[in-house]
């Protein structure tokens, strides 16, 4: 088990070294954390006549996020105590306890489920100090290193801060000098968490505008005399979180598309579709496909006339956003409708 734990805790700074080269221009930050709860020694075999026992824990922590998905975290945790005093009510003297603290270094796994909500799931190492007072005069103690896992739900409450709930397991937690006790403990408790370098950004207005771009039109022997003028107008239509469903709002928009566009079959019409960055880039491909093929077939349904029709996904490509307000804007699909008109300039 000793060699086993050394391994892991190798493998887990191996592990952060690796997720930082490959994602240091993701979404990387620092961030710190502390959290209370209670612990529950379990399977306890003694020297002594201690037994299983519940106690306050806490913890305190230091992490780095590596990318959208992982961090690496160290921090310090105690279990607190398993003692005679619990077990009998205050009837005994106290004089048997054990007491465990020490460092955790863990790979911590995010999976956003919306803006607000995320699961946790983490992995490591907890090097720890075991104090076992057998009695009066009695006292052992040794440093060890145990494996643990956690799994966690968790609350955005600011971009910067959030609560989780956790549930940790820590296994064979042992007094391995003198071989006195053998134990695991679980801690189930609440950890709030504060980012570093996260703030408040005024959110992009979406501007609907106008572009005209006037092409010269020379006829030297046709009378009157003409131009073609064309114009540029571009709608941006927003979907919801992980949707491709299109809002009222968004059909409004494309509705005075459609009647634009009947003006004339010269007219073309671009679709760019984009996702935000949260979950995989392939998925987010996907989404953003089936956006731009929502935002088309609303159109063609609804009468569209135009010369052209093209369309484009780039799910994340230009999406970078870490702020809620943000992403909600990154989940759009652009419309580009250019329209060209004759306009006389001179006559007879």
């Amino acid at each position: 088990m000793q060699n086993f734990n050394k391994t892991l805790i190798g493998t887990l700074v191996i592990a952060a070294f690796s997720f930082g080269a490959s994602a240091a221009n993701v979404d990387n930050s620092w961030y710190i954390g502390a959290g209370i709860g209670q612990n529950n020694y379990q399977s306890v075999d003694a020297t002594s006549h201690l037994q299983d026992d519940s106690d306050l824990a806490w913890n305190a922590l230091v992490g780095y996020q590596l990318n959208k998905y992982f961090a690496i975290e160290a921090g310090w945790q105690n279990l607190g105590t398993d003692d005679d005093t619990h077990l009998w009510g205050g009837s005994t003297d106290g004089s048997e306890a054990i007491d465990v603290d020490g460092f955790t270094l863990g790979l911590v796994g995010t999976l956003p489920l919306d803006d607000k909500w995320f699961a946790t799931g983490e992995i490591g190492a907890y090097q720890y100090h075991l104090a076992h007072e057998m009695g009066q005069g009695q006292y052992v103690s040794a440093t060890d290193t145990a494996a643990y896992f956690g799994i966690g739900l968790g609350y955005n409450i600011t971009d910067a801060l959030a609560v989780s709930a956790k549930y940790r397991r820590f296994a064979d937690v042992n007094e391995t000098a003198w071989n006195t006790v053998d134990m695991d403990a679980q801690t189930i408790g609440l950890q709030l968490t504060y980012r570093f370098g996260i703030e408040s950004e005024p959110a992009p207005q979406l501007i609907t505008e106008t572009k005209p771009v006037i092409e010269a039109k020379v006829e030297p022997k046709v009378e009157p005399k003409y131009q073609t003028k064309v114009e540029k107008e571009e709608v941006t239509i927003l979907f919801g979180f992980d949707s491709s469903e299109l809002s009222s709002t968004g059909k409004r928009k494309l509705d005075k598309i459609v009647r634009e566009s009947k003006n004339s079959t010269d007219d073309s019409i671009v679709l760019v579709g984009q996702a935000d960055n949260r979950g995989s880039a392939s998925y987010n491909m996907k989404l953003s496909e089936q956006r731009v093929e929502a935002v088309a077939n609303y159109l063609l349904d609804s009468g569209l006339e135009v010369g052209d029709l093209s369309k484009q996904a780039i799910g994340e490509e230009a999406s970078g956003a870490n702020k809620t307000q943000s992403r909600a804007l990154e989940r759009n699909v652009v419309v580009e409708l250019t329209t060209k008109k004759q306009v006389l300039i001179s006559s007879l």
